[in-house]
């Protein structure tokens, strides 16, 4: 009886890994299961005693992005340790993965899933497809998903409507310039009439006098 209960035990527990790995290699259970998602190089790998740290240029963010071009993946693989489960990293080999935070402060990582949270590149539409099904998809234009050619995309625009903005107040400016010529000309324009209008108005008060003394005389006769 004991053995058969332990039998029993043994069937029950390999049944319960067997369906962990299936789900496991499915792609909704990997996305479900991670905190991100990154698509990078493996930039540095250093191996230690009973760990393995890699370093991964990050190329794009599919999901949960971070504003940094570098991270740290640790592997529980070392020197001393060989185990199927923890991944292995390979220097410059180009990588998707399914990761766990473990101290952002540090930009550390683990991939959560193990071995199936490491994908080829190839994945990537994949992986795309099913973050959309899950509503997790961000769109390509996530923030901290920015390559360097859109950043000079994104410059380029800004400098050229810094030189529209210059080129509108240069109008501006132009135009005061003008309407303060115009102001300068009809300010000339009216002193020209009043110097004009002077010599008549000195004229009509001669006249005048003229005529008075005239009139004067005549009455005095």
């Amino acid at each position: 009886m004991l053995l058969f209960t332990f039998v029993l035990l043994f069937l029950t527990l390999n049944l319960a890994v067997a369906s962990f790995a299936s789900e496991a290699l499915e792609i909704p259970y990997q996305i479900n299961n991670s905190d991100r998602i990154v698509i990078g190089t493996v930039s540095k790998v250093d191996m230690f005693r009973d760990h393995t740290i890699a370093t991964i240029t990050v190329s794009e963010w599919l999901y949960n992005p971070l504003h940094t071009e570098t991270i740290k993946v640790r592997s529980e693989r070392g020197t001393n340790i060989k185990t199927e489960v923890e991944v292995e990293f390979i220097q410059n080999e180009s990588v998707l993965l399914m990761l766990n935070d473990v101290d952002l402060n540090k930009q550390l990582f683990r991939v959560g899933i193990g071995v199936p949270g490491k994908h080829p590149v190839s994945d990537r539409d994949a992986v795309i497809e099913e973050l959309k099904a899950q509503g997790k998809w961000q769109g390509e234009g996530q923030a901290g998903n920015k390559t360097n050619e859109t950043e000079t995309i994104e410059n380029t625009q800004t400098a050229s409507k810094q030189e529209e903005n210059v080129t509108e107040n240069k109008t501006i400016d132009n135009g005061k310039t003008e309407n303060t010529g115009t102001a300068g000309k009809q300010a000339g324009k009216s002193n020209d009439t009043k110097l004009k209008s002077t010599p008549f108005i000195s004229s009509f008060w001669v006249l005048a006098a003229v005529l008075g003394a005239v009139m004067y005389v005549r009455k005095k006769k």
